[in-house]
C-alpha cells in the first residue's frame, strides 16, 4: 500500500509517530502507515506536566494530549462536551447497577464523529492541507463536511456506497462534494483513493488516520474525568474499531500520568448480521480472511455495518486480548429491545449501533461474565439522523 506523506510539518518536539507493530519512530508528518511494516502509526507524547486545561472547547481542554504544536490550529464549536452519568434504572434492568452512559448523541451532527473532525482538520491546517478526499458509511463524512464548511479555506470531496447515501448529511457544492459509487463502502473507498491520486489531493486514511483516533479518544478522557474513578469494563459498538483503539490509547496515557489506576476491559459489539470480527474472536483467530468478507452488509445498526474488516481486525483483537476483553455480537431483536430500554428507562434516544452496547452488557451479565458489582461505562456513540442540508 502506498504511503501518503507530506514532508513538511511541525518540529515542536511535542510528539513522535510510533508504529504499533514494530515500534519504528518517525518525526511528525502526514504518514499513516509504517514505512517498514505498514503497521498503524500513533502519536506518542512525553506527557510530563500534561494536564487538563480550563476551556469550553473539549480539544483545548485536552490540548496536551493532542498532536498539535499550537491551539491556534483548532476551530472552536466543532464539538461540545457531552454528559456522562450513572444510569441506575437501566443498569438494574440489565443486571449491572453501576452502569454509566456517555451520551455522544449530543454532538452537533449527532455522533461522536464530530470529535475526529475537530482534530483531523486541525492537523490538516498544521500541515498545510487545504483540500482532501475521504469516504465513510455516513457519520465521519457528515462530521468532516460540517467542520470543512466552517473554514472558508478548506475543501473536501467525499465518496459513499449507494446503500449508505441516506446516512450522509452533506451540502453538495464547490466546497463539499458527495459522489455516490455503485457498491459498498469498500468500493467507495477505492474510488476515493483513485480520485485523490488523479487530482493530486490528500487522502484521508480512515482508521489509519491517527488524527481521527486522537480526536475520538477525547470522549473517553472526558468520561473518565466526569466519573472520577476507573470503570472495570468499557463497551462500544464497532465497525473498523477505530473508536475503541483510540480509547485504549487514551487509557494508556491516563495510566501514565496516574489519572486512572488500572486498565479497563474492552467489550466490543457488532450486529450478528455483519459480525466478522465477533465470529473470528469466538473462533480464536487473530486475522480475518477473504471468507469473512460480507459483500452487501445488512442490519439495523447501519453505523457499524462494515463488510470487510480485514485491515483493522488485528488492532481490535489486540485491544480486546490485552485488556481481558472480548468481541461479541447481538441480534437485531436485542438491538430493538435495548434501544427501547434506553428510551423508556433513561430518556435517551440513540441509534441501534449505540444501543448495541446495552444489548451486549445485558447478555454478558446474564451469562455471568459481568458481575453485579462491576462498574461499566458504555459509549453511546450517536443518534439516528434524518438526511438534509448540513
Amino acid at each position: 500500500m502506498p504511503v501518503d506523506v507530506l514532508s513538511h510539518g511541525p518540529a515542536s518536539g511535542k510528539y513522535v509517530l510510533v508504529c504499533t507493530r514494530c515500534r519504528t519512530e518517525l518525526e511528525p508528518a502526514l504518514v499513516y502507515r509504517c514505512p517498514d511494516c505498514s503497521g498503524a502509526l500513533e502519536p506518542h507524547y512525553a506527557l510530563g506536566g500534561s494536564a487538563r486545561r480550563t476551556h469550553e472547547t473539549p480539544e483545548r481542554v485536552y490540548f496536551d494530549f493532542l498532536p498539535l504544536s499550537s491551539p491556534d490550529f483548532l476551530d472552536d464549536g466543532v464539538t461540545v462536551r457531552t454528559p456522562c452519568r450513572p444510569a441506575p434504572r437501566l443498569g438494574t434492568a440489565v443486571g449491572v447497577p453501576d452502569l454509566w452512559v456517555k451520551d455522544e448523541s449530543k454532538q452537533p451532527t449527532g455522533t461522536t464523529k464530530d470529535r475526529l473532525a475537530a482534530v483531523v482538520l486541525a492537523v490538516y491546517r498544521q500541515f498545510g492541507v487545504k483540500e482532501f478526499v475521504g469516504s465513510s458509511t455516513g457519520n465521519s463524512s457528515t462530521a468532516l463536511a460540517r467542520a470543512v464548511r466552517r473554514d472558508p479555506a478548506m475543501r473536501a470531496h467525499f465518496f459513499c456506497g449507494e446503500d449508505f447515501v441516506v446516512n450522509h448529511d452533506i451540502l453538495d457544492d464547490a466546497r463539499t462534494t458527495l459522489t455516490v459509487v455503485p457498491g459498498t463502502y469498500v468500493d467507495a473507498s477505492a474510488q476515493a483513493r483513485r480520485y485523490a491520486e488523479a487530482h493530486g489531493m490528500h487522502l484521508d486514511a480512515g482508521f489509519f488516520n491517527w488524527a481521527r483516533r486522537e480526536g475520538l479518544k477525547i470522549a473517553y478522557l472526558e468520561a473518565l474525568d466526569e466519573m472520577g474513578r476507573t470503570p472495570d469494563v468499557i463497551v462500544q459498538g464497532i465497525s473498523s474499531g477505530m473508536g475503541v483503539v483510540a480509547a485504549h490509547k487514551g487509557m494508556r496515557e491516563y495510566l501514565r500520568i496516574g489519572a486512572i489506576d488500572r486498565m479497563p476491559r474492552f467489550l466490543m459489539v457488532q450486529e450478528d448480521s455483519c459480525a466478522p470480527a465477533a465470529r473470528a474472536w469466538q473462533e480464536g483467530r487473530t486475522e480475518l480472511t477473504d471468507a469473512d468478507r460480507i459483500e452487501r452488509p445488512e442490519g439495523l445498526a447501519t453505523a457499524i455495518l462494515l463488510g470487510d474488516g480485514t485491515p483493522y481486525y488485528p488492532y481490535v483483537h489486540a485491544t480486546a486480548s490485552s485488556t481481558g476483553g472480548a468481541i461479541v455480537s447481538v441480534t437485531g431483536r436485542e438491538l430493538i429491545q435495548a434501544r427501547a430500554m434506553l428510551q423508556e428507562l433513561e430518556g435517551l434516544d440513540v441509534c441501534h449501533a449505540a444501543a448495541a452496547t446495552i444489548a451486549a452488557v445485558r447478555n454478558e451479565a446474564a451469562a455471568g461474565r459481568i458481575g453485579r458489582d462491576v462498574t461499566v461505562l458504555v459509549n453511546l456513540t450517536g443518534r439516528s439522523r434524518t438526511a438534509g442540508p448540513a
